[in-house]
Formats: C-alpha cells, sequence, structure tokens
C-alpha cells in the first residue's frame, strides 16, 4: 500500500502548468482566490496530471481509512481495534464517444485486528474492482450496452448495491443494456456477484445468477421518481449462499416497486415494496418486503434540520419444517444505515421502527442522530445478520425483541474530494438476545478519511435520504 501513496505524493511535487478546470457558471469561477482555498490544485495532483494527458486517457482513484473499535461482537465480552484501508485505482480509456473501456483495482487491508479475520468484507488485495467494455453514451442518445465487471446500484439500493461501507465492497459480472430519454431510463441485465474471497480474478460461482429489469419513470408522479422492477434470482444448493440457508437449489422472482419524492410543505416520502414468489429446495416461497418513510425539513430553522421516522418489514418462516418458505430474500442491498449504522441486522425476518434527525451546519457540516427498534417478524425464524447469513438461531417461544439503537454520526466535508467524519453507534440487547447469547450490548465506534484523487465523484457514507 505505502508504494501508490508515495506514487501520488511524489506526483503533488512535480510542477504541473495545467489549470484546473472550472464550471464557468460557478460563483467561484469568478473568484479565483475562493475555489483556491477551496479546492486547492496541490490537494488532487492526480487531477493535474489528468489534464495533461491526451483528451482520450483518463486516470484517477480514491482512498478510504477507517478506525473502527467494536465492542460486544457477537453480543459477547469481546472487543477489538483496528484499522481499515481501501485504495481504488482507475484509468478509463474513451477514443470514440461511443465505445469506452473502463478499468479498476481494488485493495483493501486491515491492519492490527486481532480477532476480526483477515479475510471478506475486511480485506481482500488487489483485485480487479471493476472492468468493462461499453458501446453507445450513458448521457446521450438513447441507448448503451456493456460487458464485464461493473458496480451495480439501482434505486436507494435496498435490493441492488455496491454496500460501500464495507471494505471490499460488491460488485458483479454483467452484461446489460440501458434504455434512457429525458424522463426515463430501463436498464435490463443478466449479473453474477463476483465473491469476495476467491483467488485469481475471484471467479463467480457457477449458477448464481440474477436477471433483471429495472426501470425509472419521472413523469408518472408529479415531484417524483416511480420505479417498478423485475428480479430473477437463481443460485445453486450451496452452505455458501445465505439465501439458500442450505436447503436447495433457488429459484425465485422479485417484482417491486420503488416510489420516491417531494410533498408541499417541504415534507417528503420514500417507499419501497417487493413481492416474491417461486420455489427453493422442495418449498414454495412466498415472501414480502416494505419500507415508508416520510420526513420534513425546517429550511427557516438553524442547521435546517429534517426530522424523520421510517418503517420497516420483512417477512418470516412460521414453520421452516413445512413446505412454504416465506424469508424474504434481500438479494444484494446497500445495508449500512438503512438498518442502523452498526450494521447488525439485515432485511430477513424483520420488523424495524426509526425516527431522527439531520442537520447541515454551514457548508461543511453534516450531522444524523437516529433512535431505531428491532424485532423478530416471526420467533420460528433465524436472527439475520447485515449480510443476509444467519446471525443468531431460532429460539421459538423466546422474545421477539431483538434490541434498540441509537446513532450519533457527523460529516465534515473539507472540499469535494477530500472529508471526515466519525461517529458512534450502540445496539441495545433486547431480551432474545439475552436469552439466545451471552447478551452484551454491541457498541460501535469509528473515524474515518476519504479522499478521491481526481477531486470529485466522491461517495459520502453520511447521505440525507431527502430525495435530491
Amino acid at each position: 500500500m505505502s508504494l501508490p501513496l508515495a506514487f501520488f505524493l511524489c506526483i503533488s511535487m512535480l510542477p504541473v502548468r495545467a489549470q484546473a478546470q472550472t464550471n464557468p457558471n460557478s460563483s467561484t469561477a469568478h473568484n479565483p482566490s475562493a475555489s483556491e482555498s477551496y479546492d486547492p490544485s496541490w490537494l488532487f495532483p492526480v487531477a493535474k496530471l489528468d489534464e495533461v494527458l491526451p483528451r482520450w486517457l483518463h486516470i484517477g482513484g480514491e482512498y478510504r481509512d477507517r478506525l473502527e473499535g467494536p465492542v460486544g461482537t457477537g453480543f459477547a465480552n469481546t472487543s477489538d481495534f483496528y484499522v481499515l484501508d481501501r485504495l481504488r485505482l482507475k484509468v478509463a480509456i474513451q477514443h470514440k464517444d461511443w465505445l469506452k473501456f473502463y478499468g479498476e483495482v481494488q485493495d483493501s487491508r486491515i491492519f492490527f485486528n486481532h480477532h476480526i479475520p483477515n479475510a471478506n468484507p475486511f480485506e481482500d488485495s488487489w483485485t480487479l474492482w471493476q472492468g468493462y467494455a461499453q458501446v453507445g453514451s450513458a448521457t446521450s442518445g438513447w441507448v448503451d450496452a456493456l460487458a464485464g465487471r461493473q458496480v451495480l446500484l439501482f434505486g436507494d439500493e435496498r435490493i441492488i448495491g455496491p454496500s460501500n461501507w464495507l471494505n471490499v465492497g460488491r460488485t458483479f459480472d454483467v452484461a446489460r443494456i440501458d434504455i434512457h430519454h429525458p424522463g426515463y431510463e430501463v436498464s435490463v441485465f443478466a449479473s453474477s456477484v463476483v465473491p469476495g474471497s476467491n483467488t485469481d480474478l475471484h471467479n463467480v460461482i457457477p449458477g448464481n445468477n440474477l436477471y433483471g429489469i429495472y426501470a425509472s419513470f419521472k413523469n408518472i408522479i408529479p415531484r417524483a421518481t416511480f420505479e417498478p422492477y423485475v428480479l430473477w434470482h437463481l443460485a445453486p444448493a450451496n452452505f455458501g449462499l445465505p439465501e439458500t440457508v442450505g436447503r436447495g437449489h433457488l429459484n425465485e422472482v422479485t417484482i417491486g416497486l420503488h416510489v420516491k419524492g417531494t410533498l408541499p410543505a417541504d415534507f417528503d416520502y420514500d417507499t419501497e415494496f417487493d413481492g416474491q414468489t417461486g420455489s427453493l429446495g422442495v418449498s414454495s416461497i412466498g415472501a414480502w418486503a416494505g419500507y415508508a418513510g416520510i420526513g420534513k425539513t425546517f429550511p427557516k430553522v438553524a442547521a435546517a434540520p429534517r426530522v424523520f421516522i421510517e418503517g420497516n418489514y420483512a417477512s418470516g418462516t412460521k414453520n421452516p419444517a413445512g413446505h412454504d418458505w416465506n424469508t424474504f430474500d434481500q438479494l444484494y442491498p446497500s445495508n449500512h444505515d438503512k438498518f442502523g449504522f452498526t450494521d447488525q441486522v439485515g432485511r430477513r425476518n424483520l420488523v424495524q421502527y426509526r425516527v431522527g434527525v439531520e442537520e447541515t451546519v454551514g457548508t461543511k457540516w453534516k450531522f444524523k442522530q437516529a433512535f431505531e427498534g428491532y424485532w423478530l417478524a416471526t420467533s420460528n425464524d433465524n436472527f439475520y445478520g447485515s449480510s443476509g447469513a444467519i446471525a443468531v438461531a431460532a429460539h421459538p417461544g423466546a422474545s421477539r425483541h431483538i434490541g434498540n439503537e441509537i446513532d450519533l454520526v457527523a460529516e465534515y466535508q473539507f472540499n469535494k474530494g477530500l472529508n471526515f467524519g466519525f461517529g458512534y453507534a450502540q445496539l441495545f440487547a433486547g431480551q432474545f438476545l439475552k436469552t439466545t447469547t451471552a447478551g452484551h450490548d454491541y457498541r460501535y465506534p469509528y473515524a474515518y478519511v476519504e479522499y478521491n484523487f481526481s477531486g470529485s465523484g466522491f461517495h459520502f457514507p453520511l447521505t440525507p435520504n431527502k430525495p435530491d
């Protein structure tokens, strides 16, 4: 890891004559001193280097470093303290507007850990994160096609996302066609998730495939996006796949709808509902999940707070010995924040309620505080973790109350390419965890720094739920 960082440091020492590109319509374009103080050129030497390269060649990347000190791992008297770092380097070759080749490698490491394993999702060294060829443009024309390895991200990532908070994350081998026009976009794809624990190029698991059609319309409901989708998930009988739970071959169809928009008086809303049918071994699938959230922003109050309330439900199997399988398959979501910042809870056999407030102080600080409660949808099914795997086996007759959580998060955006954050989250063990485990609370303090070599295009882990 030290070698690439030393390389970028050396670049920062070189004089580069090219001037940073600015938006002529921005206020900083007419105020150079303000622009330089906010986005100093010396902080992004790779962006300066990129400007002097041929127009058809672009390089970039990002680096993230995070300190974590979890206490109560597995709800036992276990603590750890470690450093997670992740480096991504990318290159794009686009000699023609209609043809693009993109490659990105990732190196994820964990240091100073004592109980956390040196494995996925914490460590995966020098892997091909993305690599694809694209014909057509995603921003112009009517259609483009892509094949290769790519991050998939749809809607609010409740069904498909890269799970970017994880140190390794998630990517897919995919072939897709996107049809787009002002007001709508339709994606048709065939994919297979890339495991983070294989060797070489991380070959996918044969037979573990996800096919889908995901549409997004902006002219059906005023001031809202309307996103229907259909997904077909096939998976072999493999104990390494949490969705099969060792019960047999999976053949599952998910039909979903995501609607998100704004209302008068600074209200906003977000809903998503999914139904699943098909078969899991000899069992028939009949599962569903739903989410609904509403918020209100107070723009005239200091820090413009946004107060929100949310509810989540994901069905569970009431009779595991029967032939009906009702446990919702969460597929490949980005669960971080949606079910709390401790990342201990998945979208399976779950009832969750959450209330909270988000604030923006000045142009650089963001804060979020939330309180949530978790229950099993049925005590006859398991408690599932954020990955979708079983966290605690079912204990029929026990209390359904998993616990309550509090989240306190802060983030400082130095500029578009550099930000810092810290937070504290605690899951207070409820009666179910006290009955089935050692019953310790899970505490999760952390701090991070994130740096984008290009100075833009950055993912911020603290993102308000309010629609754009």
